[in-house]
C-alpha cells in the first residue's frame, strides 16, 4: 500500500464515513427485522404494546404540523378537547420536528418514527466517538466505544419509549464540558448552552436529570474554579440553554401548577431501582451470570466485563494528569446517578434525599420513573471501559517489545473488546402493526371535510382501564386523528386531566345519558366515532332527548359509525 492510498485511508473524511457506515449497520441489526417493516410496524419494547409508540409517533407528527400554527395552538395539542395547554401533559420532544420533511413527503408516520429511532442510535454512537477521540483515544477503541453506546442495554430495554433513545445530547453536553476544562471562551459557553438546550428538547426528563448530574459533579472542576474564563463560559451556556429551553419550562410547569400534576409516592418508590438491580442485564447473553441480586424485571447493568474494564478505566485515569478531571467527574456522575435511581429506597439515618427534592427542586415532583437515572450510570461505566481498554492498550505497548504487542497484546485486547461489547446484545425485538390507514380512509375523510371549524369528536370506546396497554385504542384514535386533524376529546399521555376519567366512564356503558351528551354538545363535540362491536350495537342507535339530538349519518364497512350530535334550542 502506497503513502497516498494510505493518507486516503486514514484521513477524517473516509474514517468518518467509516464510522458513521459501522454504527448505522449496528443500528439496523440491534433493531432487525424492523426495517423490512419500517412503513407498516413499531417495535414495543418490553412492554409488547403500541400504546407508548404510537403516542410518540403522534408527538412527533404533532411538532411537525403543531409548530406551523404558532405558539398557542401548538401547546394546545388535538387531543383531551377542550382541556388547554395539553401537549405539556407528557414529553414534547421538540426536537423531533426534524421529520418533517420525511413526513411531508412520503406522507407515512411510521417511517418517520423508525428514522429517528436509528438516527438516534447512530448518533449516540457518533458522538461517544467523538468525545472518546476528544479524551484522546484512538481511534479504534473510541470506535467500540461508540458501538458500546449504541448497544446500551437499558436503551434497548426502553426502546419503546423512543425519547429516551438519544443520549448524543448528553454527551455532546459532556464534549463541550471537556473542552471547557481545557480551555473555556465564549464560544464554547455557547455550545454547551446548546448541548444541553437541544437535550432538555429532545427529552426534557433527561435534561432535569443531566442539570442535577451537572450541579452535583461540578466541584470536580475545582483546580480551575478560580479561572474567570471559566465561570464566563458556563454564564453565557446558562443563558443561552434559558433561551433554548425557556418556553417550553414554562408550558410544562404552567400545566402542573395549574393541574397539581404529581405522582404518589407509592408509584415512584415502585418505579425506583435497588441496589442489587445492578448486578444483572437486560438482553441476551454471550456470557450470562444470572440475576444473581437483581429483580427479574430490574436488570441494570451493562455487564460485568464493561464494569471490569470500567475499574481498570478509573485507576488508569487518576494516574494520569490529563485525565485525572475528567475521571473524576465521570465518578461523580456515576455515583450520584446510581444514588439517585434508588429514590425513595436511599434511606441516610432517616432522611430520604428523594423526597427532598421533590419538595424543593421544581420538576422532580412530576417524576414517576426514577430508575432511568440508571441511563447514566451505564453511560458512564461504558466511557470508562473505553478509557480502560486504551489504558491497557498503552500500558501493553510499553511494557513488552514490539513483537509481542503487536502478536499477543493486541489480539488477546480485541477478543476481550469483543466479549465486551457483546457480553450482553439486544434481544429480538418485538413488532406492532399499525392501523392499515387506507381501510379507514372511508370515515376519516368524513371528518375530515364535514367537522366544522373550532369543533371535535369523540372516540369511542374509550381505554376499559388504567394499564398502558389499555390505552391502546386511544392511540389508535390518535393515530387516525394525524389524518383528519380534528381535536379529539380522548387522549393519552404523561398526565391527565381531572374530567378524562369523567367521561371515559360515563361514556364507556351500555347507553350514554342524556347528561353527558349535553356536556359534549356544550364542548362544541360535533360527532361521536363509534367502533361497532357486540357489546355496543345498541348502545348508540339515533336518539331525541330533551336536549339533543344524536343522528347516525355515515357507516364505514370497516366497522365504523358516526353520530352527529347536535343540541336542541329550546
Amino acid at each position: 500500500m502506497t503513502k497516498a492510498v494510505r493518507r486516503v485511508i486514514q484521513s477524517r473524511q473516509v474514517v468518518g464515513i467509516f464510522v458513521v457506515v459501522i454504527y448505522g449497520t449496528l443500528a439496523l441489526w440491534s433493531t432487525w427485522p424492523l426495517a423490512r417493516f419500517s412503513t407498516t410496524s413499531l417495535l414495543t419494547g418490553a412492554s409488547n404494546s403500541l400504546t407508548v409508540p404510537m403516542f410518540n409517533l403522534w408527538s412527533i407528527w404533532w411538532n411537525t404540523e403543531g409548530f406551523l400554527q404558532g405558539l398557542n395552538s401548538y401547546w394546545n395539542a388535538p387531543i383531551f378537547h377542550p382541556t388547554q395547554n395539553t401537549f405539556a401533559f407528557s414529553e414534547p420532544q421538540t426536537v423531533t420536528m426534524i421529520m418533517a420533511p420525511i413526513i411531508w413527503l412520503t406522507h407515512s408516520r411510521v417511517l418517520a418514527y423508525n428514522i429517528y429511532l436509528w438516527l438516534a442510535l447512530l448518533l449516540n454512537g457518533l458522538f461517544t466517538f467523538l468525545l472518546l477521540r476528544k479524551l484522546g483515544v484512538n481511534r479504534s477503541t473510541a470506535i467500540w466505544g461508540g458501538a458500546a453506546m449504541l448497544l446500551l442495554p437499558i436503551v434497548h430495554w426502553q426502546l419503546d419509549v423512543v425519547q429516551l433513545t438519544p443520549l448524543w445530547g448528553i454527551l455532546w453536553t459532556w464534549i463541550v464540558l471537556l473542552k471547557i476544562s481545557r480551555h473555556p471562551s465564549l464560544l464554547r459557553g455557547t455550545e454547551l448552552g446548546m448541548a444541553f438546550g437541544l437535550t432538555f428538547l429532545t427529552c426534557s426528563h433527561q435534561g432535569l436529570f443531566l442539570s442535577l448530574l451537572l450541579v452535583g459533579a461540578f466541584w470536580t472542576l475545582w483546580k480551575r474554579l478560580l479561572n474567570p474564563s471559566l465561570w464566563t463560559a458556563c454564564a453565557v451556556g446558562i443563558g443561552v440553554a434559558i433561551l433554548l429551553i425557556g418556553p417550553v419550562v414554562f408550558h410544562l410547569q404552567k400545566a402542573a401548577n395549574q393541574n397539581h400534576f404529581q405522582r404518589s409516592s407509592q408509584t415512584v418508590l415502585q418505579l425506583s431501582a435497588l441496589p442489587g438491580d445492578y448486578t444483572a442485564s437486560t438482553g441476551r447473553h454471550l456470557i450470562n451470570f444470572g440475576i444473581l441480586a437483581a429483580r427479574d424485571q430490574w436488570q441494570l447493568s451493562p455487564g460485568w466485563f464493561k464494569v471490569g474494564l470500567a475499574t481498570t478505566g478509573i485507576i488508569f485515569g487518576l494516574m494520569r494528569c490529563r485525565w485525572r478531571w475528567w475521571t473524576m467527574f465521570m465518578l461523580m456522575t456515576m455515583l450520584l446517578a446510581f444514588l439517585l435511581s434508588l429514590g425513595p429506597n436511599l434511606n441516610i439515618y432517616g432522611w430520604y434525599p428523594w423526597w427532598t427534592l421533590t419538595e424543593y427542586c421544581p420538576g422532580f415532583s412530576q417524576v414517576r420513573n426514577v430508575f432511568r437515572y440508571a441511563f447514566f450510570v451505564q453511560m458512564t461505566i461504558v466511557l470508562l471501559a473505553a478509557q480502560g481498554l486504551y489504558g491497557a492498550f498503552l500500558m501493553s505497548r510499553k511494557s513488552s517489545s514490539k513483537k509481542l504487542h503487536n502478536y499477543m497484546a493486541k489480539p488477546a485486547l480485541l477478543i476481550l473488546g469483543l466479549i465486551a461489547l457483546f457480553e450482553v446484545y439486544p434481544t429480538s425485538p418485538v413488532l406492532g402493526k399499525t392501523p392499515h390507514i387506507e381501510r379507514h380512509a372511508g370515515w376519516i375523510a368524513y371528518i375530515r371535510n364535514n367537522t366544522s371549524p373550532d369543533h371535535a369528536i369523540t372516540c369511542i370506546p374509550f381505554a376499559q382501564g388504567v394499564k398502558v396497554k389499555d390505552f391502546e385504542t386511544t392511540t389508535r384514535w390518535m393515530y387516525f386523528g394525524t389524518f383528519h386533524g380534528v381535536p379529539l376529546v380522548n387522549g393519552y399521555s404523561g398526565f391527565f386531566p381531572d374530567e378524562y376519567f369523567e367521561i371515559r366512564d360515563a361514556l364507556n356503558v351500555e347507553s350514554p345519558s342524556e347528561a353527558i351528551l349535553q356536556q359534549l354538545a356544550d364542548t362544541k363535540v360535533e360527532f361521536l366515532v363509534v367502533m361497532r362491536s357486540e357489546e355496543r350495537k345498541n348502545a348508540f342507535i339515533d336518539s331525541k332527548f330533551d336536549s339533543v339530538l344524536l343522528e347516525h349519518v355515515f357507516s364505514d364497512p370497516v366497522g365504523v359509525d358516526i353520530f352527529r350530535l347536535r343540541k336542541i334550542e329550546k
